[in-house]
């Protein structure tokens, strides 16, 4: 068989600079030099070009940062020496050097980050560094609101009650699938917190550069954020007042909705990604997967939701590729039609850069496809993956594993993985019996469970009774909204 090309990364030139900056960064951290030279202006430089590089290497840069330092150095690397600023920041003769390096653990990702920040808030408030990057933060929600299609929302749109509020002995639970950066609006949260305690699935995961959650680490109790990627949740681990579950939307697919397979295939190879993010989800990446020897001849599915222009983007790649007698490309269909292709399909394929508890994951494994899916990917469970399910392995070797897969179909069972460890039931089950045990280290009572949590629909309830049952606390929940008529929230949640 003819050798396998190297995969050409997009990013190569912009990694290795990217990975330089940080070395460099490091290096000068290491020998004590860093501060050397006090200038603002220059230490302003440095802050800005690491960012950047962190930036990239923790997104666009992630497979080439699995095959270098690995995926966990980012993080580890400002973890191993948060010691020394930390020093600095309080304990140095020099006030110039106290500041340099209290603005470092304000702006880096050392753990801990988003207490520094906070600090920054009040300190800083005026300071053109920091209230430039507070600016930035409201400019990148306003631009997050004003990119939805859909102008006014219900409250079921984007949270879910799934336990009330019995004050003062027990709290409610809400979880919040999306639009959660609403929820930054000034005091908002702190009327919510009074009577919920909060479960919040971000849909992208979380990177050092979402720091306008940070808002979320000052309610009263300890907020509960979904996050399938180990490096995501480390690093809101290590956040004041923040708790992780690995637990997160596709973690809570329903188990029924699709038909036992009749083991008609039509397709080896099945691909879903939104063609509106075909970067993000690297269609590229499967397209030269295709084209190598082991995988020579395999048909392909590509579905996916995306604009018309989009999707006529990617047949043109089709084409260009010399795949078009080999690819089939089926745009924007309905859940079911999708359900229905799904076990027509062999193997399941995934290569986002970045996800938390991707749910196309989980609709192939409930279909009894296994996935092969690329490990640098960001924002999921690695141990969905297993000898039960699937693979999980570098980019190179994408196209021998997915032949590997092809030709031993019989060892995998991924439904029976999928019914016997995942799904809403499974999931929703220790979803409560974590959140039972946090309220009881916080001396709350628990007298109800909380209701099973679906991971499609608007209101994402798997009984649709359980949205009536608690509207009264729906229309109480919309008060603090309808106080804010800047928010895109309608005042009423039929």
């Amino acid at each position: 068989m003819a050798a396998i090309d190297s995969y050409p990364d997009p990013y190569a030139e912009e990694n290795r600079a990217a990975l330089g900056v940080l070395d460099d960064f490091f290096d000068q951290v290491d020998a004590d030099a860093l501060f050397t030279d006090d200038d603002p202006k220059r230490l302003l430089e440095i802050r800005e070009h690491v960012l950047s590089a962190l930036r990239h290497l923790l997104v666009r840069g992630r497979s080439f940062l699995e095959t270098t330092r690995g995926l966990d150095w980012p993080y580890g690397a400002p973890a191993d020496r948060k010691a020394g600023f930390v020093s600095l920041a309080r304990n140095s003769e020099d006030s110039s050097i106290r500041d340099a390096a209290f603005r470092f653990l304000a702006r880096l990702p050392f753990p801990g980050q988003w207490e520094w920040l906070s600090r920054a808030e009040k300190r800083l408030a005026d300071d053109p560094e920091f209230s430039a990057l507070f600016e930035e933060e409201r400019r990148k929600v306003a631009r997050k609101i004003e990119k939805k299609r859909q102008k006014q929302f219900q409250l079921r749109h984007f949270c879910q009650i799934l336990k009330r509020p019995r004050l003062p002995e027990e709290k409610g639970i809400l979880r919040i699938f999306s639009l959660y950066y609403l929820f930054t609006d000034p005091g908002l949260l702190d009327e919510i917190g009074r009577d919920y305690l909060l479960y919040v699935e971000p849909a992208t995961g979380v990177l050092y550069r979402h720091t306008w959650l940070r808002a979320f680490s000052r309610l009263p109790d300890p907020c509960l954020f979904g996050l399938g990627g180990e490096g995501d949740a480390a690093f809101l681990g290590s956040q004041p007042n923040i708790l992780t579950t690995p637990l997160s939307h596709g973690d809570f697919l329903e188990p029924d909705e699709t038909p036992e397979p009749d083991g008609a295939k039509r397709w080896d190879v099945i691909f879903n990604g939104t063609f509106d993010e075909m970067e993000r989800k690297r269609h590229d990446l499967f397209l030269w997967a295709l084209r190598q020897p082991p995988l020579a001849g395999a048909a392909a599915l590509v579905l996916g939701r995306g604009e018309d222009g989009n999707v006529a983007r990617f047949q043109k790649q089709v084409d260009r590729a010399g795949l078009s007698n080999r690819v089939t490309v089926k745009a924007n269909l309905r859940r079911d039609d999708v359900y229905d292709l799904l076990p027509q399909c062999r193997v399941g394929v995934h290569l986002a850069l970045y996800e938390n508890g991707c749910r196309a994951t989980y609709e192939y494994f409930r279909a009894d496809v296994p996935c092969v899916a690329s490990s640098c990917m960001g924002g999921m469970n690695p141990e969905i993956f297993n000898p039960m399910t699937g693979k999980a392995v570098p980019d190179g070797e994408l196209p021998k594993a997915i032949a590997e897969v092809l030709r031993s179909l019989g060892d995998y069972r991924p439904r029976e993985w999928f019914l016997n460890h995942s799904g809403s039931t499974h999931s929703s089950r220790e979803l409560n019996r974590q959140l039972r045990a946090i309220f009881a280290d916080l001396g709350y009572d628990w007298t109800e469970d909380i209701v099973p949590l679906g991971s499609s629909g608007a209101s994402r309830y798997v009984d649709k009774a359980h949205y009536e049952r608690f509207r009264p606390q729906f229309e109480d929940l919309l008060k603090p909204f309808r106080s804010r008529p800047h928010l895109p929230v309608a005042s009423f949640v039929d």
